[in-house]
């Protein structure tokens, strides 16, 4: 959940509507750009890669199942990989966006004394 103005807008498992909602700062929509992109590629391999674990031990013998569990394991850590950094992006996006619109000077409340 990402809340702007007051509102929480969820923005998925993979960073679907980061990039609008940080897009006021250049280096945030950047970063959220970057989370997406390694998320949407992310997410999907290491699924296929736990498939292909599976299918290794359960189907298939001999050095094919081998080669299906090696495989599919070598994809999952990668997806596995993408998803962290891509968490991480989504992180950085956020705290880009925040230090950006807290730097911005504010007007002081109606009747508090100024600093």
């Amino acid at each position: 959940m990402y809340v702007v103005n007051g509102q929480e807008t969820p923005v998925g498992p993979l960073g679907g509507s980061l990039e609008s909602l940080v897009g006021a700062e250049p280096a945030a929509a950047a970063e959220a750009r970057t989370a997406r992109t390694e998320l949407a590629v992310g997410v999907p391999c290491y699924l296929g890669g736990i498939a292909g674990v599976v299918v290794g031990i359960a189907v298939l013998s001999g050095p094919v199942g081998w080669v299906v569990l090696g495989v599919g394991a070598a994809t999952a850590g990668t997806g596995l990989s993408l998803m962290g950094a891509g968490f991480t992006h989504a992180v950085d996006a956020v705290n880009l966006h925040n230090d950006a619109v807290s730097s911005v000077p504010r007007a002081a409340p109606l009747g508090a004394p100024s600093r």
